[in-house]
């Protein structure tokens, strides 16, 4: 493997980033008639905290929980093992700590008297309950605090924070750009790691640390599907499968940097493409183009799904029928909203997005392409380095 010089990456966050989206949930909060949130999963904590655990999200074992009420300071309740951890990466200096491994009392009777200190007014405190919400916490634990915690009624504000998410600071989407950047470069050089017969498995590793090597934190997603002249899967993979002269296959990785993630695939063909695929991939490239467009502040993620189905039914290929044709982008590798006809999120400047659109072609084949993206009042601005306009062919 060549040597790699890996791309500058952006400053870390400041207190400052962290306070704000302190203010704006507290304003978020007046508004849903909470006095306080918690939250204690890898996408939410850290968003608030700064405090970015590896151990607390690959071990069950410890539950970690951050209260942000609506006026005062925020409180981490967190096992003790992770004090100096903590200090060195959160800015918030209220700890009040337990004992953990303790499953008979996870820290929940410090987490209650902590609730019953919060100045009340609507006797209401949020917590991740909601779509796309996982807690770090076991389900009876909650169930358990929720009767700690009467008479303060516990509500949901997985939504709260979704919409707080939605759109990034530019510190967030320099974080964004530099992962989809680093990612971009190395879909760029994948035909140097790529030799006629490689199992589609052994390719993927080799991206894998290619990725890595570039300045990537971690690929915990990355699928591959392949066949000749198409694929018929855009999720699935590897298998083992040896890739030879007449295969397309498409891989499409989420890699993180900082906790962001980016979220994208390429199509590559080993020999020269079909007619037929190289016709397919042409109007994935002008579907995506559409998608681009319409990613403007005031349309909406049904709008984003319409102009990507429209060059492709226009172009006399059925739209897949997969659920959507992209989705947000940030903390997760994936996030609301979803680029489908019943979704109607309003776009608002600076959320992040993905075009994704995807067709049937052949028999029984499908093809698909994604870019990642910024919105702005011009149309979509792309983090990603733009897919070729014609597709990746590989020596056969």
């Amino acid at each position: 493997m060549a040597k790699i010089t890996p791309r500058r990456a952006p400053p870390k966050f400041g207190r400052a980033e962290y306070q704000a989206r302190i203010e704006r949930a507290r304003a978020a909060m007046t508004e849903a008639k909470l006095d306080a949130i918690m939250v204690t999963s890898q996408p939410n904590l850290p968003y608030f905290a700064g405090a970015e655990l590896p151990i607390a999200w690959e071990s069950p074992t410890r539950p970690w929980h951050l209260v942000v009420p609506r006026k005062g300071d925020p409180v981490a309740v967190i096992p003790y093992s992770g004090e100096r951890e903590w200090r060195e990466t959160s800015w918030i200096a209220d700890l009040r700590m337990w004992r953990s491994p303790n499953p008979a009392n996870e820290g929940l009777d410090i987490l209650a008297k902590t609730f019953d200190e919060i100045p009340r007014v609507h006797g209401r405190i949020g917590c991740e309950l909601g779509p796309e919400s996982r807690l770090i916490m076991t389900p009876g634990d909650l169930m358990r605090l929720k009767d700690m915690m009467r008479p303060i009624e516990m509500a949901d504000c997985a939504l709260l924070v979704t919409r707080l998410r939605f759109v990034k600071s530019k510190a967030e989407i320099a974080h964004q750009r530099h992962i989809c950047r680093i990612v971009s470069d190395a879909f760029a050089d994948l035909p140097k790691l790529f030799k006629p017969g490689i199992t589609d498995a052994d390719l993927v590793r080799r991206l894998q640390a290619d990725i890595l090597l570039r300045g990537a934190d971690k690929t915990p997603y990355m699928v591959i599907g392949s066949g000749k002249g198409g694929y018929d899967s855009t999720s699935m993979g590897p298998i083992g499968r040896k890739l030879a002269k007449g295969d397309v296959f498409q891989i499409d990785t989420g890699s993180r940097w900082g906790f962001y993630f980016s979220d994208f695939c390429r199509n590559y063909a080993v020999g020269k493409p079909s007619d037929e695929a190289r016709r397919a991939y042409d109007t994935l490239w002008r579907a995506t183009e559409a998608g681009i467009k319409a990613a403007r502040p005031g349309n909406t993620s049904a709008d984003l799904f319409r102009a990507q189905a429209k060059v492709i039914q226009d172009s006399g290929y059925a739209v897949n029928d997969i659920g959507r044709m992209g989705h947000g982008l940030g903390r997760n590798l994936t996030e609301p909203p979803s680029n489908k006809l019943d979704d109607n999120t309003v776009l608002i400047e600076n959320a992040t997005m993905t075009i994704e659109p995807s067709l049937a072609f052949g028999r029984g084949r499908t093809m698909v392409h994604e870019e990642n993206l910024v919105v702005t009042p011009a149309g979509g601005k792309l983090l990603t380095t733009r897919a070729p306009r014609e597709m990746w062919v590989l020596r056969a």
